[in-house]
């Protein structure tokens, strides 16, 4: 088994082109496909100025996929919420 690792941009087709070694070429082959969006620069120099530390997202991302959040029918509990009396003063 070979592994091979890119970075790319699907294009506007949604195609995914992959230029395979010349020794596999008229090859049956078994291909897995495991994709991670990126981050571009400015959305790195933007999560960096708001005190992310670098590879945050990529590391937490899709954190719940295995415990989904559940509202059941009686909602979210009100001893959850912030109690925010006294927390705000008017002027």
């Amino acid at each position: 088994m070979q592994n091979i690792q890119l970075k790319t941009t699907i294009p506007e087709d949604g195609i995914l082109r992959v230029q395979m070694p010349t020794e596999v070429k008229n090859t049956e082959l078994e291909v897995l496909v495991v994709f991670q969006p990126t981050m571009t620069a400015k959305d790195e120099q933007k999560a960096r100025h708001q005190g992310w530390p670098p590879g945050f997202f990529e590391r937490t991302w899709g954190s719940c996929a295995d415990a989904p959040i559940t509202i059941d029918e009686s909602g979210v509990s009100p001893e959850l919420d912030d109690q925010l009396e006294g927390m705000f003063t008017h002027q």
